[in-house]
């Protein structure tokens, strides 16, 4: 990251690295983060069920945490940072922590079951487009999943429309972006995605280079590389978001 030093680059990491290995502990209990009768996300629950905000949530949460830890595990523990995986692994993070951060975060609990229950459809679509090729699933299938959604939108007043449109991974990052968080994660999830799908604008942009010369005039090899440094940036906010969403997710589930 730019400012630092190396040895706060690593005092950092070595910082974080015990707080997520915690964290990957907390959600294999399955006791934790407990959902208490009386408070806010409990009534969720009972106003989406038998789609519970805080099990998508929930869902949510392990998914990014598991990412997360795994890219720490390759870091610290194995002390490998491969050119492109830390940043794919952390994309994981970043764009399931912040849909469970957009599900639980507005104030009104119709907006709460609205988007559970959008995040529910997006699943149907995306079920829907692996298996219907392949005769898993066909249009009455994907239709009887949607009418279900449909039943509890309609019971709370929700728009079936927006509940069917689903909802995409860039709208829950911006909806983050756009909060007072701890994390700011729009760039670095951009970045991440980049290194995903094997764009030169982030690989190039971020990776070190060394350059050697070809045959082929004006050509060059190059050989790309990561470090502790650039892989930190991404990393810590997705950190910094987990951290806003396991306070939200405990605050909601308090009486």
């Amino acid at each position: 990251m730019p400012g630092l030093t190396d040895e706060q680059v690593s005092a950092k990491w070595l910082e974080i690295a015990p707080l997520i290995d915690k964290m990957a502990e907390r959600i294999a209990d399955p006791s934790d983060f407990p959902v208490h009768p009386g408070s806010s996300l409990f009534d969720d629950d009972q106003a989406s069920s038998p789609y519970g905000v805080s099990h998508a949530v929930q869902q949510c949460l392990v998914s990014g945490v598991d990412h997360l830890h795994a890219a720490k595990s390759l870091v610290i523990d194995l002390k490998m940072v491969h050119a492109s995986a830390v940043y794919s692994l952390v994309r994981g993070s970043l764009e399931t922590l912040s849909a469970a951060y957009w599900i639980l975060h507005p104030a009104r609990r119709d907006e709460r079951v609205e988007r559970v229950l959008r995040w529910h459809a997006r699943n149907v679509a995306e079920q829907y487009i692996a298996c219907e090729p392949r005769g898993l699933m066909d249009e009455a299938g994907r239709e009887e999943r949607l009418v279900k959604l449909d039943a509890v939108a309609i019971s709370r007043n929700v728009s079936t429309a927006n509940v069917r449109a689903g909802y995409r991974s860039s709208t829950a990052v911006k909806y983050v972006e756009q909060n007072p968080t701890r994390s700011k994660p729009l760039l670095p999830w951009q970045l991440c995605s980049g290194f995903a799908h094997g764009r030169q604008w982030a690989i190039l942009g971020v990776s070190k280079q060394e350059q050697h010369e070809t045959a082929d005039p004006g050509v060059l090899k190059v050989k790309l590389t990561s470090d502790l440094t650039r892989v930190l940036y991404p990393t810590l906010n997705a950190f910094h978001l987990l951290t806003d969403v396991v306070e939200l997710l405990q605050r909601r589930s308090s009486p």
